[in-house]
């Protein structure tokens, strides 16, 4: 048994070297060929070399560029500050752009119970806050797409059962 599986890791190693090799030399444009038995002259393996950082630095060039494309999230969340806007249901949670978000913005803060009442029969202390005089909000600053603020209603309209 053990030398089946010494057989396979190592049938599995040689496939995936041969089939990366076959992928990457597809990539890289330019390489010298050498042939077996004869003597490989520094030029061409550093050649070969060459090659293959320019293959790796425009595939890193590319990759860069891609991930500058993307949405990134929670790297710069929470530019809206709290406010007061149009009518929302307490405990709605709104995702905001802008200087004022009409809400508090859900960033993790601790809030007075005897300020927040029915924000605070809504949540309790699902997240967080000691439950005698305060209580936390959700922390979605992490998860807000960047320049975006979620926010969460803390004045308007109580909701129905």
């Amino acid at each position: 048994m053990k030398s089946k599986i010494a057989f396979s890791a190592g049938l599995t190693a040689g496939v995936l070297a041969t089939l990366s090799a076959a992928l990457i030399a597809g990539q890289v444009t330019g390489l010298t060929q050498f042939t077996a038995g004869s003597p490989a002259k520094a030029a061409g393996v550093n050649g070969n070399f060459a090659a293959v950082k320019t293959a790796v630095d425009d595939n890193h060039a590319r990759i860069a560029t891609l991930e500058t494309g993307f949405a990134k999230f929670g790297n710069n969340s929470s530019p809206s500050a709290s406010g007061t806007g149009g009518e929302c249901t307490i405990g709605e949670i709104r995702l905001f752009a802008g200087s004022v978000a009409g809400a508090v913005p859900a960033a993790g803060q601790l809030l007075q119970i005897n300020q927040n009442q029915a924000l605070f029969s809504l949540l309790g202390t699902k997240f967080g806050g000691n439950g005698q005089t305060t209580f936390a909000l959700p922390n979605l600053s992490d998860v807000a797409p960047n320049g975006l603020t979620y926010a969460i209603c803390i004045v308007g309209i109580f909701p129905s059962p």
